[in-house]
């Protein structure tokens, strides 16, 4: 998910946009509703993604998601015969590099995920993942020109690796040191690179395809489910199909992975950007809660801490940049 760029971006563009999925609605607050209905709907990924990769295996649910949200996305675009344009519009490096990002993203996040050794873990995940808005600020500085305090930003930074490292010793409590590393290097680890996908990403998107960022973002999520395809033939995984885990993936492709971004645009767009870039700080915490629930997971008071850490990391860092007017003004967080 990315917030600083649909926050930053401008208005009117010639592909695509979030009307085109979307009925379209005057009302400001009505925006602004769409925008708090994707960080709702992005606070429940984890916890679901894990879910179906325990029925159905890491890589065999995360292609099917990505699979059927990416062609039904672009199935949309070629309804109304606007795929092309996308695909004219976007530019090689757009097109190629930030797809190759997403990919990357996608199959990290989903093998963090799924890795795990223990659903403990996925609260760990959650917290690492969810570095990516102070690494998405933290990127804008050299890859955008933004400036920036240094001292605060380089606090915030300390603040969410101290937030990963509590989460990470905190699960190492119940677990043989040993194993308990090793655990990490196969879910924390990939968790961390994802969001530094994502928050480099964010950046280049800006840089690269300007307002036709978000337009793309059906085709990459097809690329990625192309790719997921692929690592599925090349792993052996045991699959048991339920009414359940059905729903499951036909949720996560629908609304977290299609519809949230779709929401989004059109919050950022015209809704209260102040007021929606100002909860989604809270996914982290959301998220977490949301994995406790579902995947009925008690969370120790240091877990709670690090996801606090992580939030206040991603408001300190992003109190300590200032949009750049020269160079690459326009990004995707």
């Amino acid at each position: 998910m990315s917030q600083t760029d649909a926050t930053e971006s401008g208005g009117a563009e010639d592909g695509p946009t979030s009307e085109e999925f979307l009925p379209r609605r005057d009302s400001a607050a009505a925006a602004t509703g769409w925008g708090l209905l994707a960080i709702a709907l992005w606070s429940t990924t984890i916890a679901c993604s894990r879910s179906v990769a325990e029925q159905v295996g890491v890589f065999t649910g995360a292609a099917t998601v990505y699979l059927a949200a990416g062609m039904l996305g672009c199935g949309v675009l070629m309804g109304r015969r606007r795929l092309g344009s996308v695909l004219r519009h976007a530019g090689g490096r757009y097109l190629f590099g930030c797809g190759s990002l997403m990919v990357a993203y996608t199959v990290l996040l989903y093998a963090a995920v799924g890795f795990a050794q223990t659903r403990a873990q996925v609260i760990t995940v959650t917290v690492a993942n969810y570095l990516w808005p102070s690494l998405t600020l933290l990127f804008a500085v050299p890859i955008l020109g933004w400036r920036a305090r240094p001292l605060a930003l380089a606090i915030g930074t300390l603040l969410g690796v101290t937030g990963v490292a509590l989460a990470v010793g905190a699960d190492s409590l119940t677990t043989d040191t040993a194993v308990s590393w090793t655990a990490h290097g196969n879910s924390t680890l990939p968790a961390l690179l994802a969001a530094v996908a994502w928050g480099l990403y964010s950046n280049l998107s800006r840089r690269w395809g300007g307002p036709q960022a978000e337009n793309a973002m059906p085709v990459f999520l097809l690329a990625s489910g192309l790719v997921l395809v692929l690592m599925r033939a090349l792993r052996a995984e045991h699959s048991v199909w339920t009414a359940r885990v059905a729903g499951e993936v036909a949720y996560l492709a629908l609304f977290p992975t299609l519809l949230a971004y779709v929401c989004w645009d059109t919050a950022a767009r015209r809704g209260n950007l102040s007021l929606v870039a100002a909860l989604s700080y809270l996914i982290p915490l959301l998220s977490v809660l949301v994995s406790s629930v579902y995947l009925d997971l008690p969370v120790r008071p240091q877990q709670w801490l690090a996801s606090v850490l992580v939030v206040t990391a991603a408001v300190l860092c992003k109190s300590s940049v200032r949009t750049g007017q020269g160079g690459q003004g326009s990004q995707n967080s």
